[in-house]
């Protein structure tokens, strides 16, 4: 027999909202709502989280503004708009660096040709290959 019980404890799947007027990317992972600012209504993938040394290289020499710090990479569209490839620290929000996908597929192939382009493997002093890690 059921009762109102019954009834709180089925869960509908949430309303899509009015202003999304278009399935979101398969990739999408963000919760979007009616009520969403219409700043916050973006799609937005599951973030990568990357434990790195870096700095903003405007110290001599460069190597002296390394410290630890942890990266978020994450896509990011707004609906009807460019996708966007973000990489910003966890901690504030400054220095970041927004790519178009293009962009970022270049700039990891340049990364990656420089880091190979490194006599021996040799990286620096009291420096790792994070491939190694």
């Amino acid at each position: 027999m059921s009762g109102p019980d019954d009834a709180e404890r089925s869960v509908a799947p949430p309303a899509t909202p009015s202003w999304l007027t278009t399935p979101c990317p398969s990739w999408c992972r963000r919760a979007h709502g009616e009520d969403d600012h219409p700043e916050d209504r973006y799609h937005q993938s599951e973030s990568t989280i990357l434990v790195a040394v870096a700095g903003s290289g405007d110290t001599v020499p460069v190597s002296a503004s390394l410290v630890p710090v942890t990266l978020v990479v994450r896509v990011g569209q707004y609906p009807d708009a460019a996708t966007w490839v973000l990489v910003e620290p966890a901690e504030g929000r400054h220095p970041r660096i927004a790519l178009s996908p293009e962009s970022a597929r270049d700039l990891a192939a340049a990364l990656l040709a420089q880091v190979d382009g490194l006599a021996g493997g040799d990286l620096g002093a009291g420096a790792s290959d994070p491939r190694d890690r």
